[in-house]
């Protein structure tokens, strides 16, 4: 069995169609099919139906999907931990970050640690789907919120690194505005925009609402920090987020009023306990904790 021939069998895995995977590998399709036969011929069994046009994996081929992407996986260790024994630290760091404000706060971040890793490939990619990303080894870090509600998974190392209030998000002339703080009972009644539901912000502030009998009812819903606040400063209702969030949007012409007994997030580092860590990996957790702890 060659590394090449699980290369090609995972491809086909992810795209379960002969053409595609081909396409994809760079190579014709009946070499494809020839090289999935003869892994076949070398375990025994089918690892594919065939069901005319349709590819789906048989048993023993999603058995092998789950080893194939471990030993994938710790030749991908291998060839890191190498690098890193002759300091080129010339690899690739991926990282999935929640798609709200972390935005405003990574940059001056990734500035420094370029400095540092000058020659690591860095990518930083917005998601809902954090933890299954890190699962599935599609990122090596995920940065995100600490989730009471989700089941723990003994192969995910988490890191707890920076906790925060929430706040209410008003345009100055909102009859709250002035306002030091507002209660829970402030905000029956309000209209928000709001993120969707299934994003972590959103479900947090719902959890805590519910807790509370708040029913957060929307007006607009959108997916980003900015369009959020800007609606909010064109005077369309009011939107709860993290309080350190009005430094990034003082000039919008609103206010961050403090909530009592307001929503907590817990932000934390994520990565598999299984999979090698790099040196720049291992820099970049430093840089998250030490850049959140100054700014509190």
């Amino acid at each position: 069995m060659e590394f090449r021939q699980l290369q090609y069998f995972l491809m086909l895995c992810n795209e379960l169609h002969f053409s595609e995977a081909a396409y994809k590998l760079g190579i014709s399709q009946p070499t494809l099919s020839q090289q999935i036969r003869v892994l076949e011929d070398e375990v025994g069994v089918p690892l594919f139906d065939r069901i005319g046009k349709k590819t789906v994996k048989t048993e023993a081929g999603a058995i092998l999907e789950h080893h194939a992407l471990q030993i994938v996986q710790h030749l991908e260790s291998a060839r890191t931990a190498i690098a890193d024994l002759t300091h080129m630290h010339a690899g690739h760091l991926r990282v999935a970050v929640l798609p709200s404000d972390l935005d405003y706060r990574l940059t001056s971040l990734l500035i420094d640690f370029h400095k540092q890793f000058p020659q690591t490939k860095v990518q930083v990619f917005p998601s809902i789907d954090i933890v299954n990303q890190v699962l599935n080894i599609e990122v090596d870090l995920g940065v995100g919120l600490a989730m009471p509600a989700m089941p723990a998974d003994e192969r995910l190392t988490r890191i707890s690194f920076y906790t925060e209030t929430y706040s209410l998000y008003v345009h100055r002339d909102h009859p709250l505005s002035g306002r030091e703080s507002v209660s829970c009972d402030d905000l029956r009644g309000l209209a928000f925009v709001m993120y969707p539901q299934g994003f972590y912000g959103r479900d947090l502030i719902d959890r805590w609402s519910k807790e509370r009998g708040l029913v957060i009812e929307t007006i607009m819903e959108t997916g980003s920090a900015t369009s959020l606040l800007q609606l909010v400063g064109a005077g369309i209702r009011a939107t709860i987020q993290p309080s350190r969030l009005i430094e990034s949007f003082q000039s919008l012409g609103i206010r961050a009023v403090a909530i009592d007994d307001s929503p907590i997030r817990e932000m934390v580092i994520m990565y598999r306990n299984d999979k090698y860590i790099s040196v720049a990996a291992k820099a970049f957790i430093n840089k998250l904790e030490t850049s959140f702890q100054t700014s509190r």
